[in-house]
């Protein structure tokens, strides 16, 4: 706890004269230190991103940005110096209550970060991803290696820079840092905007936490949709033509298609500010640098511009040959219906796949029905002004957008966040609750986090063997995190596959499975598997593999 705590501390003293510099750049009025916090971190992302096309993100480029961060904290000495009061004054003035609450969430934040790692997805491409950006930065590609690896995302890019792997191998937790961040802003944000009588929907980020702690042991791109897409709503519903909220909310969710496409829909919510010529100028400004970055990752790793969409395939040798990417895209959308490891039949009705997700039991079925309850409640709560209005509308076509694609619970829990913030909000002001009840919801829902922790139960909310455990807490992990994966003890073995030389696990605990191998790593029931039922397998494109990779066909097929 103690190393995760100094590098969160090392993660706000860099981002924030970044953010600073950043808010200088674009010319937006922001005095809100969490705000600076995150445009910092956004502009680190796109900073690094840059740096990997070249580089490997080691110690080298974490050094050349953080002396760029120092420099700007310098410049900009008087404006840090007015945030950090700013940010010290706003905690001060929370009442006794939401104090507790925060040091509890904190507290649980660190010791839920320093246990090993829980999503399955972790240990297939999270790792892996991070390391090759590690030692090589983007490689030409990757993704013929192993399929995950396409999904590489601008979050783990920023893991990637900031993880210290030249010193350490226990710290991949920039998850929780920003969770604090965003629960923080929530906070101070509810309370300034709550009255005696009404409580604001952002004052029950705490009672939804346990959502977040899903993702805090791990670089898991779902967390930071999760708790900055609150944010986002906030100051879409706040802005007016004369404040940058609109500009803040547009960039930060530009920042967030980049991370994760699954929340591209959303929008929607900001086509009528863009009317606007000065929002549509910023958008061009900011926004168009971010885009084409992310295509020319995309570009570098699989060959698709726009993945995981196939449009505008390229025809670099390095592009991820058609039917990986139909076999790879379909078994991930069908998965989205019915939890199985094959394809669904061909012939199988969208009907019919509605059915299935809706009858989908443990923890996705849990989900699937929450979230429908949810959006069928929150009409009666939000249509109360037109941007509130918005915000339905555009949270509602984005679940039915990945409904209708690939309805994964994780790909949307962000719309099932926001909608249990509108809904406990509503149902609290309308039971006229007092001041008394919020301050026990809020411990409570603090408190109920260190659930995550524990065991027991599991088997009753997911038939994934790799998820039927958590880590067990030790008195090391007070002051050293256990690893950045569960698996700390896998041995590993090489294999020669014409000219790719790669390690495998030794023991197969799932196909796509690579733990934190040493590099090139993929799973030889993957391969093996690809070989036999697509006719194609993983090879170097030259002598090193920092040049990448390509699909060769086989004898076979």
């Amino acid at each position: 706890m103690i190393l995760i705590a100094a590098y969160w501390l090392f993660l706000f003293f860099l981002a924030l004269p970044i953010g600073v510099a950043t808010i200088h750049l674009l010319k937006i009025n922001s005095q809100n230190t969490i705000i600076t916090l995150l445009l910092g971190l956004v502009s680190l992302t796109c900073c690094f991103t840059i740096t990997a096309f070249f580089f490997p993100l080691n110690g080298a480029s974490l050094l050349f940005w953080t002396a760029l961060g120092i420099l700007s904290g310098i410049y900009y000495r008087t404006q840090v110096g007015q945030l950090l009061s700013g940010f010290s004054e706003n905690l001060k003035q929370l009442p006794s209550h939401l104090k507790v609450v925060v040091g509890i969430l904190t507290f649980g934040a660190l010791l839920k970060s320093a246990q090993y790692p829980f999503i399955t997805d972790n240990e297939s491409y999270y790792i892996q991803t991070i390391k090759w950006l590690n030692q090589y930065g983007f490689v030409k590609g990757l993704a013929n290696l192993h399929l995950f690896f396409a999904q590489s995302s601008a979050w783990h890019v920023l893991q990637a820079a900031t993880n210290f792997s030249f010193m350490t191998n226990k710290i991949n937790d920039i998850n929780g840092f920003v969770f604090i961040l965003c629960t923080l802003y929530c906070i101070t944000e509810g309370h300034k905007y709550s009255t005696p009588k009404k409580m604001y929907w952002l004052s029950f980020m705490p009672l939804a936490a346990i959502f977040s702690f899903l993702f805090l042991d791990v670089p898991s791109p779902d967390l930071p949709l999760l708790v900055i897409t609150p944010v986002i709503l906030h100051l879409y519903i706040q802005y007016n033509k004369t404040n940058s909220n609109f500009k803040i909310a547009l960039l930060l969710f530009i920042f967030l298609v980049s991370i994760k496409l699954t929340i591209l829909p959303l929008g929607i919510l900001f086509l009528p500010g863009l009317i606007i010529k000065q929002n549509l100028k910023f958008a061009i400004f900011a926004g168009v640098p971010i885009a084409l970055l992310w295509i020319v990752k995309n570009i570098v790793i699989s060959g698709y511009p726009l993945y995981p969409i196939g449009l505008f395939k390229t025809g670099y040798d390095w592009a991820v040959p058609d039917n990986a990417y139909n076999w790879i895209v379909n078994i991930t959308a069908d998965y989205g219906y019915k939890r199985t490891a094959g394809l669904l039949p061909k012939d199988t009705t969208t009907a019919t796949k509605l059915l299935y997700w809706l009858q989908q039991d443990k923890l996705a079925g849990i989900i699937n029905k929450l979230t429908l309850a949810l959006l069928f409640i929150m009409p009666l709560s939000m249509l109360k002004d037109k941007k509130h209005k918005m915000v339905y509308a555009a949270l509602l076509i984005n679940f039915l957008v990945i409904l209708l694609t690939s309805p994964q619970f994780r790909y949307f829990l962000y719309i099932t966040f926001a909608g249990f913030l509108f809904v406990a909000a509503a149902l609290f002001n309308y039971l006229k609750a007092d001041i008394v009840v919020y301050k026990i919801v809020m411990f409570l829902g603090s408190v109920i986090v260190f659930i995550t922790f524990l065991n027991f139960g599991l088997d009753k909310l997911t038939t994934n063997r790799q998820h039927l455990a958590h880590g067990k807490i030790s008195v090391q992990q007070l002051y050293l995190p256990s690893g950045i994966t569960k698996y700390p003890d896998m041995k590993f073995i090489k294999v020669k596959l014409d000219n790719l030389n790669y390690y495998s696990p030794e023991y197969n605990f799932f196909t796509y499975g690579t733990a934190n191998g040493p590099l090139p790593c993929v799973n030889s029931q993957q391969i093996e598997f690809l070989q036999k039922n697509l006719g194609i397998i993983p090879q170097q494109r030259t002598n090193d593999i920092k040049d990448g990779f390509y699909s060769a066909k086989t004898p076979e097929k």
